[in-house]
């Protein structure tokens, strides 16, 4: 097939050309549709269904919402994990399903389930809301809303109203979350002593609300062929219409809603609050769809927030850069696109030196572009976008790429030569013909291991498979697009470039064949001496030195051994002192600092706290702006407790450059711990995502403690988080707030109630009214739509003896001629003690403590911390600890790449058997490996002393990279074995004769990635270790190829031929 497919090209040059200008057009649209983002998306599908009870207790709504919503979904087709948070009023569950399902077959699957038991749940509490499918790193853009003049309540009303609609209407955004400000409402703040003298009741109020609120149809009216629409307009417009709504008639005298309550607008009870420096703001947090294009999105964002910005009232500012993800998205591919063409120019230079043959240096480095150009399209056709992965998959390609193109052409360059100075040359179609087909049983070889060793990621699971395995089709499909280059288009090229005009000319009608070996080696022979001459001064140079050493090697075959020998144990000594992590650090550029209080901490006082730490950070010159978010807003994906606040941290590290990122982080950590009654943790957006797809917590590690008490498992996470300060490393420690916190409780009591003619029922219902309030109706602004809400006023409810007194309604006989009673009648209202949030997973309660770790390796860390717990912590029966985050994803990873690895290892082995035929041999050309593995291990120690997935698959790449050159070499030996040439002549001649083309594969592929180590680091943090490692592992693979190779080829010749001898001898004797 090759043959065939090589013998075409060669006539149907220009043909081929075409075909690879139409293919690169085609590519070069193609590349214009991707969706470009930082990463692949790397968390599973998940389904997040929140259910809104104000003012539930956590326990009651566990038992009532929680449970029973959890119950019916586990069992649900996919599902991998259950996870669960249970606070005051609000209940939000996670339904993580297997990588491979779909997310909106799943959601309909989930939406299924939960109509079973909607009907069930509590009255007061929402329908269960699955929130909108949003991207793990789903958030866009945060903008801050800020006034000196305007009311909370306005700003607010402007971001809920003029800015979420339009933005909403964009394509690729999921949700438009807003926080701070006063949610508009239509209050009738009720007054109970007031009501008593009218004799009015709560449900009266309700029921007067609900029911005069609405427009009506009235059919049609037909007069004078017209058809006239009737309608009755009933609803409340104004203030005004609600205070003369008229509840009841008292012996012919109206009693309305003005008679016994105060009419205004007011805010909703606030759940979460929102600061920008330090003003006061409403925060807006744009999240885009599952799958959508995050710098596309962003700008279609900006550009309406952009004119929306222009028609603000006068007064209100709109501050867009709150945060942006698309900055870490645009520089990481600025970096990876910047590294590509230094790269490339590194390629072509190293080209030029070696080759001094401008054509043939255009004809290597052709092959790259069309070669990412085949990587581009078999992303596109999987589904993958341009990301950090799939241009560091390139990337890391970019030498590997021109390979198969430099062995090609060094190979026609070099018979061409030859052939011109032989005696009777052969036509030149032939030669090139025969010079592509004499190296490409080689070269097909190398390519399919180098594709090979890559099998392993495609067998790991969960995040790190999602990552790494667009960076290992980019980089496959790239090297297999230049092996059908290198055997399409750089013949042809080749032809035309190569050979001259009055060569081409008699090359008319010439039938292509392979030559026979006995021609070949008889033009080579013939043209030896001649072709030295004709050999660029650098080359002769570099053959001269190196045969000097190559002797040396040959005749010292021991001290070579000893030397290779040493360095492997050496190198093998040093990993026992390598660290481990998952991923490397990310450089986003901004940071997420999250603030946890004690449990019970009022939304206000999170806020006073929030100042002291924005005050803080904006003494640094390298804080461009702050931003706080506290507490929660409706259908908010991020929602947090009113103890919890998060700040988003915008950096610019250019305005301070004699301080590092690192110091800047550990003195901020510095700064917070001297805010008392706080707990903090100092992290990046992305990072904080993957570590909460690993583990369900924001922190690189989380120690989870399951069981049933809540007070058992308080006590143990308290006891794991005072060993946790105490070990090296460990910095950010936080225990998840579920303690019993001061709450008042309202304990009716029937017997009392029953006295009274009251049940207990209605005193409830009352009680929710009075206190948490009752949305009644709602009224029409325009398009707008407000909550007309029903609330006692707030001098009824601002203290423990206010509630105590508050007049609840007797709807039975009056007492004594009174239709109202103080609550404390018939209900006991104590202060108690209750769990303040309720954690789950799986459908078991649990408290997790996490941590991030600083100035160690992850591994050494969870060796440590698992040691003293395992010694210092005593758990009761049933309980028990889980450990989650990226150490867990590391150690799994690296399990699969071991046990993978050994086995694409010993397919390599089998590979090699078949193609040289004998054991011998396929293991001369595995002797590669150790070699390799000397300089990753060195570079990789100097560099980083960690090692990561990363690394790990940079030595497999290193493999397959380092098991071309043996093959080339040993290949060639054979050919001139064939030939009838010497040991001696075999050795000499063929390392030289490859010397070149290995070298240049070698530099290319190392020195190609030379721009992926200077330079900003963002977007190449994935990518250094790789670099790293193959850099220093083709150093020492290459050099050590040359000689240890050679030299252990003529031993073992050596021996083989000793052993001839002695067979015959012993024959002849017989």
């Amino acid at each position: 097939m090759f043959t065939r497919l090589i013998a075409w090209s060669l006539h149907n040059r220009f043909l081929v050309l075409a075909f690879t200008l139409i293919f690169c057009l085609f590519g070069g649209y193609t590349l214009q549709k991707m969706p470009v983002d930082v990463f692949p998306e790397f968390a599973p599908p998940q389904v997040v269904v929140q259910t809104e009870s104000p003012g539930m207790a956590p326990q009651d709504v566990e038992a009532l919402i929680t449970y029973p919503l959890e119950s019916v979904i586990n069992g649900t087709p996919g599902v991998a994990h259950v996870r669960s948070k249970t606070s005051v009023g609000l209940s939000t569950i996670t339904v993580v399903f297997d990588d491979k399902t779909d997310i909106y077959r799943n959601r309909q699957l989930v939406n299924e389930r939960i109509q079973q038991i909607a009907s069930r749940l509590p009255s007061g509490s929402s329908t269960p809301v699955m929130l909108p499918v949003t991207s793990a790193v789903g958030w866009l853009v945060k903008y801050a809303l800020i006034s000196k003049s305007a009311s909370p309540e306005t700003l607010r009303t402007i971001s809920d109203w003029s800015i979420r609609p339009r933005i909403l209407a964009l394509g690729g955004v999921a949700s438009v979350v807003s926080l701070g400000g006063d949610v508009k409402q239509y209050q009738v703040r009720i007054d109970p002593e007031r009501m008593l003298a009218y004799r009015i009741s709560v449900e009266e109020v309700r029921q007067a609300l609900e029911t005069t609120n609405r427009n009506v149809p009235g059919a049609f009216l037909h007069q004078s062929g017209s058809e006239l629409v009737v309608e009755a307009v009933g609803r409340i417009k104004t203030l005004d219409d609600i205070k003369k709504t008229l509840i009841v008639t008292r012996e012919g005298i109206p009693i309305t809603i003005a008679n016994i309550a105060t009419v205004g607008f007011g805010g909703a009870i606030k759940r979460g609050d929102g600061a920008y420096n330090t003003e006061n703001a409403v925060i807006g947090t744009i999240s885009k769809t599952y799958g959508a294009d995050t710098v596309t999105t962003t700008d279609k964002v900006e550009q309406t927030l952009a004119k929306i910005k222009a028609s603000l009232p006068a007064g209100i500012e709109l501050k867009t850069n709150v945060f942006r993800q698309a900055n870490f998205i645009e520089s990481a591919i600025h970096n990876l696109t910047v590294a590509l063409l230094e790269g490339a120019i590194i390629v072509i230079i190293v080209l030029f030196i070696f080759l001094m043959n401008w054509r043939a240096s255009l004809i290597t480095f052709i092959s790259m572009p069309i070669s990412f150009v085949v990587g581009i399209l078999v992303l596109h056709f999987f589904g993958f976008g341009i990301n950090s992965m799939t241009l560091g998959g390139i990337a890391i390609a970019i030498g590997e790429v021109v390979d198969d193109g430099i062995i090609t052409v060094e190979n026609v360059v070099h018979r061409l030569r030859l052939n011109r100075l032989a005696k009777n040359p052969l036509p030149t179609i032939e030669v090139v013909f025969d010079s592509v087909l004499e190296i490409r049983s080689s070269v097909v070889y190398a390519t399919v291991i180098i594709s090979l060793v890559f099998l392993p990621i495609f067998f790991l699971s969960g995040i790190a498979e999602r990552i790494f395995s667009p960076l290992a089709i980019a980089y496959i499909a790239s090297v297999l697009g230049s092996l059908v280059v290198s055997i399409t288009l750089v013949p042809a090229l080749c032809y035309l470039l190569l050979v001259r005009k009055k060569e081409q000319q008699q090359d008319v009608l010439i039938q292509l064949h392979p030559i026979e070996q006995k021609e070949r080696y008889q033009i080579e022979h013939s043209s030896q001496g001649k072709h030295a001459e004709s050999e660029t001064r650098f080359v002769v140079w570099l053959k001269g030195h190196f045969l000097t050493l190559l002797n040396w090697s040959l005749s010292h075959c021991k001290a070579v051994l000893l030397m290779a020998g040493t360095a492997f144990i050496l190198a093998l000594a040093l990993l026992p002192f390598f660290g481990t992590s998952f991923l490397p650090e990310f450089h986003e550029g901004n940071f997420i600092v999250a603030m946890s209080t004690l449990p019970g901490t009022s939304l206000g006082e999170s806020m006073r706290l929030g100042e002291q730490v924005r005050k803080k950070l904006l003494q640094y010159p390298q804080v461009l702006s702050i931003s706080q978010r506290a507490g929660r807003s409706d259908l908010d994906e991020d929602a947090l407790p009113p103890n919890v606040s998060e700040f988003d941290v915008r950096l610019d590290f250019a305005k301070d450059k004699n301080m590092s990122p690192v110091e800047l982080v550990k003195r901020i950590r510095q700064d917070l711990s001297q805010i008392p009654g706080a707990v903090f943790n100092v992290g990046q957006f992305i990072a904080h995502r993957m570590d909460e797809v690993l583990s369900g917590v924001r922190a690189q590690v989380a120690i989870k403690i399951f069981g049933d008490n809540l007070s058992t498992l308080n006590q143990l996470g308290q006891s794991i988080e005072t060993m946790l300060k105490k070990v090296p490393g460990v910095v950010d420690v936080n225990k998840e707030q579920q303690i019993d916190v001061p709450q008042l409780i309202i304990k009716i009591d029937r017997e009392k109630a029953a006295r009274y003619g009251v049940n207990v029922g209605q005193i409830s219902e009352d009680i929710q009214v009075l206190l948490n309030g009752i949305s009644v109706s709602s009224v029409l602004q325009g398009q707008r739509t407000f909550d007309l809400y029903v609330r006692i006023a707030a001098t009824g409810r601002d203290n423990v003896k206010a509630i105590q007194e508050m007049l609840i309604d007797a709807h039975s006989a009056a007492v004594n001629g009174i239709s109202k009673i103080p609550l404390r009648s018939v209900a006991d209202i104590t202060l108690e003690s209750q769990p303040f949030a309720i954690n789950r997973e799986n459908v078991q309660r649990y408290i997790a403590v996490a941590f991030n770790v600083q100035g160690r390796d992850l591994g050494s860390v969870i060796q440590d911390v698992q040691k003293r717990i395992n010694e210092s912590i005593k758990l009761p029966a049933d309980y028990f600890i889980e450990y989650g985050g990226q150490f867990e994803s590391q150690q799994q990873a690296s399990r699969v790449i071991l046990i993978f690895g050994s086995v694409v290892i010993l397919i390599m082995f089998l590979l090699l058997y078949k193609a040289f035929g004998t054991m011998r041999e396929a293991l001369l050309v595995m002797f590669n490996l150790p070699l390799a593995l000397i300089g990753g291990v060195v570079s990789l120690y100097i560099s980083s002393g960690e090692m990561s997935v990363a690394a790990m698959i940079g030595f497999i790449t290193l493999f397959g990279i380092a098991t071309r050159n043996g093959i080339i070499l040993v290949s060639h030996y054979n050919q001139l074995h064939a030939h009838g040439q010497s040991r001696q002549a075999v050795i000499i001649q063929g390392t030289l004769d490859r010397l070149v083309p290995v070298l240049m594969t070698a530099a290319t592929a190392g020195l190609g990635l030379i721009p992926l180590l200077w330079g900003s680091p963002a977007g190449k943090e994935l990518e250094r270790p790789l670099a790293q490692v193959l850099l220093g592992g083709l150093f020492t693979s290459t050099i050590l190829n040359m000689l240890v190779v050679p030299t252990v080829y003529n031993a073992m010749e050596q021996w083989r031929e000793k052993r001839n001898k002695s067979t015959i001898t012993k024959i002849k004797e017989y």
